[in-house]
C-alpha cells in the first residue's frame, strides 16, 4: 500500500493537494502518543507540557493518543493533522514502543501521503539510545522538519547523526524538561502514616528507608538498588527499599527477575514495592517517608531525568551518580542547588554497591541540611520556548527549509 502511495506522490501529473478544511478551533499542534497504560515518563511529560501551553495559549495544542499496534490508525491520524496544516509533534520514545518499528516510521509514512503541515520530533533520549531503537528511528528523523532535544548533552550527541541535514541539526532546540510531579502542600499527617508503615515494626523495623522514584529499566539499574540494600545489611544496617514506580509494561519479565533477585540476595522482606502511584498527594507523602533517595543512573544524573527533578523538590538527602558534564545544570540552576547540597552525595557511575552504602551513611547525618528546590518556572519557560518553536515551523512565507531552520534557531534565542 505504501509503495503505491509513493508512486502516486511522485507522479509529475499529480494534481495539487487541496488543504483539508479545518474549523477555527482546530489545534495548530497535535502531540501524538500512545494510548497504552502509562508507565513511561514521556507521556506524563507530554501532558504536563500541554497543560503549560494551554495556560499561555488555550486551544493551540492538543494531545492525540493511539494504540502503537494500530499502524494504519496511527499514520491516518498524523496525516489528518498534517493535511489540516498543523504541526505533528512526536515525543520519542513512544510509550509502549516495545519491539515495534511503527513509531519509528509513522512520520515518514504520513509524509509520503501529504506534503502539508510540519513534523516536529522531541528526542528524550539520544546519547544512550538502544541501537535497535536508533535504527528504527531513522525514517522519522528524515521526515522531521524540526527537532527538540532535552539537554545540551543530547543535542551534542545528536549533532553527529548522519541522517539529518546540518541545517536541521544546527537549528535543533534545547528545551529542558520539567518535573512530571510538582510538589505542593504535603499532608504532614499522611507523611507520618507512610513513615510508620514503611519503617515497619519488631524484627522487620528498618533503620533507614531508601526511596526510589521512577520507571525501572536498565539505565536506572534496579539490580543495584537491591545490592545496596544487601550491602547495608552486611554491615549491620537494616535498610528498606521503597520503590515508587514500575517496570515498562512491554517488558513483563523484568519485574519477575527483579523480585527473584530480591529473594536470591535475601532482601525480599526489606523491599516495599508500591509500583506506580497516580495520585500526586499520595505519591508525595510516600516519597517524603524516605530517609535517603537513591538514584543510580548508569549515565550520570542529568537535567533530563524527571525522576531526579521530582525528588529534588523534597528536602530529603540524595545519593546519585556524578553528571557526565560539568555544565549539565547550567540551564536549570535550581537543580544545581540540590546537587551542591551537603546532603547530596555523588558517586562514580561504575561504583560498587559498597560505595553507595558508604555514601548513604555519609548523607544520613546531614538530613537537616537537605534542601527542596522550587521548579515552578521550568514549565512556564518550556511552554514559551515550545510556542516560539511551533510558531516558526508554522510560518508559510515561502521560505525554503534552510531559511526555516535558521529562523527556528533565531526564535529560540529570542525565547531564551
Amino acid at each position: 500500500m505504501f509503495a503505491r502511495s509513493v508512486a502516486t506522490h511522485a507522479s509529475p501529473t499529480r494534481a495539487p493537494e487541496r488543504p483539508t478544511a479545518a474549523p477555527e478551533s482546530s489545534p495548530r499542534v497535535v502531540i501524538f502518543g500512545s494510548a497504552r497504560p502509562v508507565t513511561c515518563a514521556v507521556m506524563d511529560y507530554a501532558r504536563r507540557l500541554h497543560e503549560a501551553i494551554e495556560a499561555q495559549r488555550p486551544g493551540f495544542v492538543a494531545i492525540e493518543t493511539i494504540e502503537p499496534g494500530k499502524s494504519f490508525a496511527f499514520v491516518a491520524a498524523i496525516v489528518r493533522a498534517l493535511r489540516a496544516g498543523a504541526v505533528a509533534h512526536f515525543e520519542l520514545p513512544i510509550e509502549g514502543w516495545g519491539d515495534s518499528v511503527v513509531p519509528g516510521s509513522a512520520l515518514m509514512a504520513a509524509r509520503l501521503l501529504t506534503r502539508r503541515g510540519r513534523v516536529a520530533v522531541t528526542l528524550h533520549e539520544w546519547a544512550s539510545l538502544n541501537r535497535l531503537r536508533y535504527l528504527s528511528t531513522i525514517p522519522d528523523l528524515i521526515a522531521a522538519d524540526g527537532f527538540i532535544l532535552v539537554s545540551p548533552r543530547q543535542r551534542e550527541s545528536f549533532s553527529r547523526t548522519p541522517w539529518v541535514s546540518r541545517a536541521k541539526k544546527d537549528a535543533a532546540a534545547v528545551i529542558p524538561i520539567g518535573p512530571n510531579v510538582m510538589s505542593g502542600d504535603i499532608d504532614a499527617t499522611r507523611v507520618a502514616q507512610e513513615r510508620a508503615r514503611t519503617r515497619g515494626e519488631g524484627a522487620l523495623r528498618a533503620d533507614v528507608v531508601l526511596g526510589f522514584f521512577g520507571v525501572l529499566y536498565a539505565s536506572k539499574r534496579p539490580d543495584l538498588l537491591l545490592r545496596v540494600v544487601a550491602s547495608l545489611r552486611d554491615r549491620g544496617v537494616k535498610a528498606r527499599l521503597l520503590v515508587c514506580g514500575d517496570f515498562l509494561w512491554d517488558k513483563p519479565h523484568d519485574r519477575a527477575a527483579f523480585l527473584e533477585l530480591a529473594h536470591t540476595l535475601g532482601v525480599a522482606e526489606w523491599l516495599d514495592f508500591r509500583g506506580r502511584i497516580d495520585d500526586q498527594g499520595e505519591l508525595l507523602a510516600t516519597l517524603s517517608a524516605s530517609d535517603v533517595f537513591l538514584l543510580p543512573y548508569s549515565d550520570g544524573v542529568s537535567s533530563r531525568r524527571s525522576s531526579f527533578q521530582a525528588v529534588s523538590q523534597l528536602a530529603v538527602p540524595l545519593v546519585t551518580t556524578k553528571p557526565e558534564r560539568p555544565d549539565e545544570f547550567d540551564l536549570v540552576p535550581a537543580l544545581r542547588e540540590k546537587i551542591d547540597s551537603p546532603a547530596t552525595a555523588l558517586v562514580p557511575v561504575d561504583a560498587a554497591p559498597e560505595d553507595y552504602a558508604d555514601a548513604i551513611m555519609t548523607v544520613l547525618p546531614q538530613k537537616d541540611c537537605a534542601v527542596g528546590v522550587s521548579l515552578d518556572a521550568i514549565w512556564r519557560e518550556a511552554a514559551a520556548k515550545h510556542l516560539a518553536f511551533y510558531d516558526c515551523l508554522l510560518e508559510r512565507s515561502g521560505a525554503g527549509r534552510g531559511d526555516l531552520d535558521r529562523r527556528v534557531a533565531r526564535w529560540m534565542d529570542v525565547a531564551e
